[in-house]
């Protein structure tokens, strides 16, 4: 039993500290019903974060960052527990001898409310429900005090069907959400597409891992999907990919490398807070746009913990949508890059503090930047 909770645990908590920060042990409370295992778990958290330039908001948005050529306020501070979670997963044997496994995890990141994070079932292979997604890969993601993993790596949770076969995976996911849809138009205030009214999600993005996880861990990944508009008398569509490949390598016992590179063409937000849009639309047609993602990070064990520095890129390529004429494509966004230090320890099992000062970037198609500083701390406490 307890290895089953332990496992589903992990794969929540890497994505809260951006992998392999911390990790929850056993649930505090396991039950065993009619045949069913059942594990609770989850943790308290609290962040403190201080800007001292613009306010990026509880998790780093990049359309925050003020451009150079813009007044802002400076000097912000907050502190929240949104990031607080409460788990439940079970394992059930059934009569043919396997295991049906359920997971459903929520966090309060929804303004204070109970956000969905998990809801999925897992038998033979199969599973259907809201998981992770199956691209890119969290290989080359480091660990982040900010809930947020770093720009060009993704591990957002969407809707999908997913079969396992050792260590290849292969899923149809829920289209239009973490990936994006088609652009009308870029919103001047930060440098965002804004989506066209008659974009429309004709068809399951189609996602393929193969991943092997060990000293030293990598997977290739890639996505195909379709960017479509339609408003009843036109339309159009395109295919959008992308192709991932990640490593993680043990150098010694106290020091690990990442590294990861994401390429594709209307893949948005496959590439985590990709600077631009999937595609755009002119004269009628979908012109699907150009995004590179990328990491690079070394954590070395100090202590009762861990310190890392790493930095992560994203880039998109809007120079077809400015040639359109597309309205505000001079005002999009064409790169974002964070740079992390932090240290992340744990003085006593189940609880773990951090802290940590990020650096971050952005530049739009005109050539204006912007930069903020970030300092962080959290404390969770783990159940």
């Amino acid at each position: 039993m307890k290895s089953i909770s332990q496992s589903r645990v992990l794969l929540g908590c890497t994505a809260s500290l951006s992998l392999m920060a911390v990790s929850v042990s056993a649930a505090a409370l396991d039950l065993n019903v009619a045949g069913t295992k059942a594990s609770l778990y989850g943790y308290a958290k609290l962040n403190m974060i201080y800007d001292k330039d613009a306010n990026l908001g509880p998790l780093f948005t990049p359309g925050a960052i003020a451009l150079d050529s813009d007044s802002s306020s400076e000097g912000h501070f907050q502190a929240d527990a949104y990031e607080s979670r409460l788990g439940l997963s079970t394992v059930t044997e059934l009569e043919d001898g396997s295991e049906l496994k359920t997971v459903i995890e929520g966090d309060f990141f929804g303004t204070g409310n109970l956000r969905l994070r998990h809801a999925y079932g897992e038998w033979n292979g199969v599973l259907a429900g809201q998981a992770w997604t199956n691209f890119p890969g969290f290989t080359g993601i480091y660990p982040t005090v900010d809930f947020r993993v770093p720009v060009g790596t993704s591990e957002t949770r969407q809707a999908q069907l997913r079969y396992t076969t050792g260590n290849l995976s292969v899923a149809l996911e829920e289209s239009g959400k973490l990936g994006g849809q088609v652009a009308a138009s870029v919103n001047a205030a930060n440098g965002a597409g804004v989506k066209a009214t008659n974009a429309k999600n004709g068809m399951p993005d189609f996602t393929i891992r193969y991943a092997v996880r060990g000293a030293t861990s990598y997977h290739a990944s890639a996505v195909l999907r379709q960017l479509a508009v339609d408003d009843g008398t036109d339309d159009d569509s395109a295919f959008g990919w992308g192709v991932s490949f990640g490593v993680a390598q043990d150098v010694t016992d106290a020091l690990t490398l990442r590294a990861s590179v994401i390429h594709g063409d209307g893949i948005g937000g496959y590439i985590n807070l990709n600077p631009g849009a999937p595609a755009y639309v002119s004269n009628g047609k979908v012109e699907t746009i150009e995004s590179t993602g990328g990491t690079l990070a070394a954590t070395l064990k100090v202590g009762p913990g861990a310190v890392t520095l790493g930095t992560a890129i994203a880039t998109a390529d809007w120079d077809d949508a400015v040639a359109d004429s597309l309205t505000g494509a001079e005002n999009a966004n064409e790169m974002v890059q964070s740079t992390h230090l932090n240290y992340i320890w744990s003085p006593v099992n189940r609880i773990t503090f951090g802290a940590e000062v990020a650096y971050h970037q952005r530049e739009i198609w005109s050539g204006d930047r912007g930069n903020a500083l970030r300092v962080q701390g959290m404390a969770q406490f783990a159940f």
